[in-house]
C-alpha cells in the first residue's frame, strides 16, 4: 500500500495529509510514472479495482454525526489536489468521479465536482449508460437519485435536467426512476 492509500483509511487527520503525500510522491513518482504520486493507482484489494483518486471521493464513514466533517475534509483534500495540479478536470470524466462521489454522504464532494465539470452531468457514462441510469439501476437509493436530478436541473433547466436522456433499450430516465422507485 501506498503512502497516500493508506491516508484514505485513517482519521480525518490522515486524510488531511493527502494532498501533501501525493506531491512528494509525485515528485519521486511513487506508484510509477504519470501515475500522481499514487492518485492513480488501483487501491489493493479493492474489489472494484478503484483508484485513490476514485476512492477519495467515494468514502464515508458510518457514522452519522461525522458525515458532513467527513465530507468536508475530504473536499478540503480534493481541492488542495485541484490547486496543486493533481486533480484535473478531465479526471471527472475519466475517473467516473461524478458518478462515484453521488451518495449523500459525499455530497458536497459531488456538488464540487458538478459545479466544476457540469458537462459530466449529462454526458458521463459509465459501461456506455448515461449517468443517471447507473444511478437508477445500481443504487436504486432516492437520495442519490434525487441529488444527481437536482444538480442536473441546476445546470440544465432548459432540458429538464437529466430526466429525459435514454439508455441503451430507449428508456428515458424519468420512466425507469418512476419503474424503481
Amino acid at each position: 500500500m501506498l503512502p497516500v492509500q493508506s491516508a484514505l483509511w485513517g482519521h480525518t487527520d490522515s486524510i488531511k495529509c493527502l494532498p501533501i503525500l501525493a506531491k512528494e510522491g509525485s515528485k519521486h513518482n511513487v506508484g510509477g510514472r504519470d501515475k500522481r504520486g499514487g492518485l492513480l493507482v488501483v487501491y489493493p484489494g479493492s474489489y472494484y479495482k478503484w483508484n485513490t483518486l476514485q476512492l477519495l471521493v467515494h468514502i464515508t464513514v458510518d457514522d452519522a454525526s461525522n458525515a458532513i466533517p467527513f465530507d468536508t475534509t475530504c473536499l478540503n483534500a480534493i481541492k488542495e489536489l485541484r490547486k496543486a495540479g493533481l486533480l484535473v478536470k478531465t479526471d471527472v470524466k475519466k475517473q467516473e468521479l461524478l458518478y462515484r462521489a453521488c451518495h449523500p454522504a459525499a455530497k458536497m464532494r459531488f456538488e464540487y465536482l458538478a459545479e466544476w465539470d457540469p458537462d459530466s452531468l449529462m454526458t458521463g457514462t459509465r459501461k456506455g449508460l448515461p449517468y443517471i441510469h447507473c444511478i437508477i439501476n445500481k443504487y436504486q437509493c432516492l437520495p442519490s437519485f434525487t441529488m444527481y436530478l437536482r444538480t442536473s436541473l441546476k445546470y440544465y433547466p432548459q432540458q429538464i435536467g437529466c430526466l429525459f436522456q435514454k439508455d441503451s433499450d430507449g428508456e428515458t430516465a424519468i420512466r425507469s426512476a418512476i419503474e424503481k422507485h
